[in-house]
């Protein structure tokens, strides 16, 4: 693990918490703006403590536009970026940034439905460890959000940043804490039983490792067929997210899913085969041509 974060490999060593269980509101948010100002506005974007991703979406100029997924004569939201803020400030947040990035608009798209998150990939192998929802929600609820008290709340703090990898890994925060290792690794499992501790382990970086194409397919379909589509997509073990978002008339699709692979046409491939081995139709692939900012985020 030491080589992986000292080569680059892994960002950080750490706790990914469920924010919804911590009482956080969370939306992947797009916007369209003129390549000329791309960089400039995306430094605003990315200078927000609660933007945890942002990215530049679109189309390589070394594929055809024409290609299945391509977006062909069409033009797209192409700055897109992940907002997370307490649930009771998130619209102030928003509103703040919407405010900086003028006269650009912002388009909110929250999960209303996930069907796979996390997963985790082996930096020897390239195989994922699947984190597919066992039985996705049939209706669109929210997480129930778990009361914290002070010291759980310090706990967070305390793990979801960067943690020493060392023999014993939670004795020095356990002291900080005030606590004994043992009361902090019980917490942890209470919180990894319940939902609200996601996993414990390292955050690889995808391009360092061999992944340096991304793409987010998308698919437009009726609302009552997006549960039986979502776990189809799901069931893929290239697929790494999958949720389902509201759809808009700027971009017109309801299910989402993330793909890695080592270059964009084999990016452009597997979305075609996801497309066809799912039964899909009327999608768009959209790839990360630049990345303006990948952190984990900061709670509390």
């Amino acid at each position: 693990m030491r080589r992986l974060l000292a080569s680059g490999e892994a960002r950080r060593f750490g706790a990914v918490f469920d924010s919804r269980r911590l009482g956080y509101r969370s939306a992947l948010c797009a916007m369209t703006v003129p390549r000329a100002r791309m960089a400039e506005v995306a430094e605003k974007v990315a200078s927000v403590r609660g933007v945890t991703h942002a990215y530049e979406r679109g189309w390589p100029e070394a594929l055809p536009r024409d290609l299945s997924g391509g977006p062909g004569d069409r033009s797209w939201p192409n700055l897109w970026f992940t907002l997370a803020a307490p649930s009771e400030h998130f619209v102030e947040e928003l509103q703040r940034l919407r405010a900086a990035c003028q006269p650009y608009g912002i388009h909110e798209l929250p999960a209303t439905r996930r069907f796979k998150i996390d997963v985790v990939f082996d930096v020897r192998t390239r195989d994922r460890d699947e984190r597919v929802e066992p039985r996705p929600p049939l209706a669109r609820e929210p997480s129930r959000v778990a009361v914290l008290t002070e010291t759980e709340r310090a706990i967070v703090r305390a793990l979801d940043g960067e943690v020493p990898v060392c023999e014993r890994m939670f004795k020095a925060p356990a002291e900080a804490l005030g606590m004994t290792e043992g009361e902090l690794l019980e917490r942890l499992r209470d919180w990894q039983a319940s939902g609200v501790l996601r996993r414990f382990g390292l955050l690889l970086r995808h391009r360092e490792i061999g992944f340096k194409a991304n793409g987010m397919c998308c698919w437009d379909m009726p609302e009552d067929a997006v549960l039986d589509a979502g776990r189809r997509v799901a069931a893929f073990p290239e697929v790494t997210h999958c949720y389902e978002r509201p759809r808009m008339d700027i971009f017109p699709f309801r299910l989402y899913a993330m793909i890695h692979t080592p270059e964009w046409l084999e990016t452009q491939r597997l979305y075609e085969r996801l497309t066809r081995e799912a039964g899909l139709a009327d999608g768009q692939l959209l790839l990360s041509v630049r990345e303006f900012k990948k952190t984990s985020m900061s709670f509390f």
